[in-house]
């Protein structure tokens, strides 16, 4: 029998992906985010996004690590891994600091401040941890038995202990070392919940300074904090993270049989590393052992605009000295080797989302937190790689109102996307990054703006503007962290839109795009390229994606977002779409259509996808025909294909 194929191909806009009838094709489970190159290998930086200030320790057979939290919520983040490459976020140490101006956005903010350095510990089944703030100019003692399934308990004492390390000594004692020249130490009580009694301030260093590795000289001058104390076998060890005039960033160690001293120093990590047209060297963190007794050392290195970024070094003991990388001098960092515990799944500190709420409730949704109505669970599970952007009002943000959706109300006025409640926030990652949201903005209010962002002080976003009475699509570019820029304005008129952000890393260009799309296949970049910068002043924080919904002139407009899906690759607009079909005879009087469907993005990615579709005989001479609908993965997502077959 002979056949005949007609092929064409046309978007059958969202409607069609969610019919019954569509089958989806195989999709990349590949996990976005992880540096493991899948053959037993992997690349630094280990996490290629902002983690910075790490604090890892061993339990068991498992690796447990904090990092800074600044301005976002919940604070703290905890992470584990089997293997110190692949990490994901298991816990946070807080729902909220506190409800205060600053928190909250109430005519105040805490960018750059929040929670900075943190630092992590176990002992006898109870994991400790202490973290500070200049917000509240408080430092906090926090406390559980099981990160992964309990809330962590919390004291406070007045005053800010700067970079602190908890030594949990071997003797009973505990203690805590803070600050930079000097380093001081004070002794901590029995529970590891506050001082001991009538505890001061002590000198453990006069400098944490080391001698020049190729001078010998030991330098005045340069940052000097970051303090990291462990009890190595009958040794005290001491790491910190230097800043000498001429030199990169720099790790240091200071070893001492007893407390007391006396103390010897010496550079343990000395390298700049390049990256594009700028360097850095990793620093600014710790070594921890492996079961076997091999040692690995964890620190950071500033990468742009990214943020700063773990990486992970094996160490060699050279004299009782702990230096990293393989070669024993310290200044060579290693950029790739093999996994150190091979034989486990890659995992990542970033995700997508469809907003189904089946995550399990958040330890920190059970936290202590102030009693007020804004910080009540509201029966919404997110994931825990999401954080809010100062402290969240639970009043306003749902998993539950529409299911399978997440939704974002007004609940306060704001005048810029940096005063706005609730937005909430995932990394960027590197060295290349995007993320792609579907948005129903039907129930926007006059004066609202929703949308997605790269977000930073001076951030880019494409967001839908609502004013009298009519939508538009708008592209903002923050030329400083105070001059904003509508770049572009196109009308929007349906209720729903499709969102892209890419972020472009490579060798540190740290470029970002935006695209809009009316059907989720067919895009169009809007506005100009965003310039993204690192910086002090740019909330010290490498960018994240954001997703928002403000009010400016009037209270309870909502967006619903259908889905959050990231991807590695960066696509860009769809330049050419393409398939080709072919039937062959089977068993059973059955045809088997192979369709294949080829993308061509303008960033240079193609895109091949193959499915496989059964045409029955009906009756002598009659055959089932088209339209036959094909689901596809298109950069992270999936649309549909629709196929005219005559047979």
């Amino acid at each position: 029998m002979t056949t005949a194929l007609m092929v064409g191909l046309s978007s059958l806009g969202p409607a069609a992906v969610a019919s019954p009838s569509e089958r989806a094709a195989d999709t990349d489970h590949r996990v976005v985010g992880s540096s493991d190159q899948g053959d037993g290998t992997y690349l630094n930086p280990v996490i290629w996004a902002d983690v910075p200030d790490p604090d890892v320790i061993r339990v068991g057979d498992a690796f447990y690590m904090s990092s800074t939290t600044m301005h976002m919520n919940p604070g703290v983040p905890i992470m584990k891994s089997y293997d110190l490459v692949n990490w994901e976020t298991v816990s946070y140490a807080y729902l909220v600091l506190d409800d205060l101006p600053e928190t909250t956005l109430d005519g105040s903010d805490m960018y750059s401040q929040g929670t900075w350095a943190s630092t992590l510990r176990y002992r006898d089944g109870t994991f400790h941890l202490v973290v500070f703030s200049y917000t509240t100019d408080t430092t906090y003692f926090f406390q559980t038995e099981d990160p992964e399934n309990e809330a962590w308990r919390r004291t406070e004492v007045d005053g800010v202990y700067h970079d602190p390390s908890l030594l949990l000594d071997d003797d009973g004692r505990n203690w805590l070392a803070y600050g930079n020249d000097p380093l001081q130490i004070i002794e901590l009580n029995e529970t590891v919940t506050g001082f001991a009694e009538g505890a001061e301030p002590e000198v453990l260093l006069e400098t944490i300074h080391a001698p020049d590795p190729e001078t010998g000289v030991t330098p005045t001058e340069g940052l000097a904090e970051g303090c990291h104390i462990q009890k190595i076998e009958a040794t005290y060890y001491i790491e910190c993270i230097t800043w000498p005039p001429g030199k990169p960033r720099t790790q240091v160690a200071h070893r001492a049989e007893s407390l007391d001293g006396p103390w010897e120093s010496r550079t343990i990590g000395q390298e700049d590393v390049r990256i594009g047209d700028s360097g850095g060297g990793p620093a600014q963190g710790h070594i921890v052992e492996l079961e076997d007794g091999r040692w690995y050392g964890v620190v950071f290195r500033d990468s742009g605009a990214a943020g700063r970024m773990p990486w992970l070094i094996p160490i060699t003991w050279v004299d009782g000295w702990p230096m990293y990388g393989e070669d024993g001098t310290g200044q060579h960092m290693t950029r790739e080797g093999e996994k150190p515990i091979p034989g486990f799944e890659p995992a990542s500190v970033v995700s997508s989302d469809e907003f189904t709420n089946d995550a399990p409730r958040p330890t920190y949704t059970e936290a202590e937190a102030p009693d007020l109505p804004e910080y009540a669970y509201n029966g919404s599970n997110l994931s825990l790689d999401w954080q809010w952007n100062h402290n969240p009002d639970n009043r306003f943000w749902s998993l539950t109102d529409r299911e399978g959706w997440l939704r974002l109300t007004t609940g306060h006025l704001a005048t810029d996307l940096l005063d706005a409640r609730n937005t909430l926030t995932q990394r960027t990652f590197g060295p290349t990054s995007s993320a792609e949201v579907a948005l129903d903005v039907s129930g926007m209010n006059d004066g609202d703006r929703a949308g997605l962002s790269l977000f930073t002080a001076r951030y880019g976003a494409i967001d839908v503007r609502m004013d009298d009475g009519g939508k538009s699509l708008v592209m903002v570019n923050s030329s400083s962290t105070t001059s904003r820029t509508v770049v572009e304005s196109v009308p929007l008129t349906g209720d729903t839109v499709y969102l892209k952000a890419e972020a472009d890393f490579t060798e540190q260009v740290d470029h970002g795009t935006f695209y809009y799309s009316i059907d989720g296949v067919h895009w169009e970049q809007l506005g100009d390229t965003q310039q993204m910068a690192y910086g002090t002043d740019n909330h010290f924080m490498g960018y994240r994606f954001a997703l928002y919904n403000y009010a400016t002139t009037e209270l309870g407009g909502h967006v619903d977002f259908d889905y959050y899906r990231i991807s590695d690759e960066l696509t860009g607009v769809l330049e050419n779409t393409e398939a080709s079909a072919s039937v062959e005879r089977a068993p059973g009087s059955t045809n088997t259509l192979t369709i294949t469907v080829t993308e061509t993005w303008s960033r240079g990615t193609v895109r091949e996808i193959e499915d496989t579709f059964e045409i029955r005989n009906n009756a002598a001479g009659t055959y089932d025909v088209g339209p036959y609908r094909v689901v596809v993965d298109t950069h992270g997502g999936t649309s549909v294909r629709e196929v005219e077959i005559t047979v």
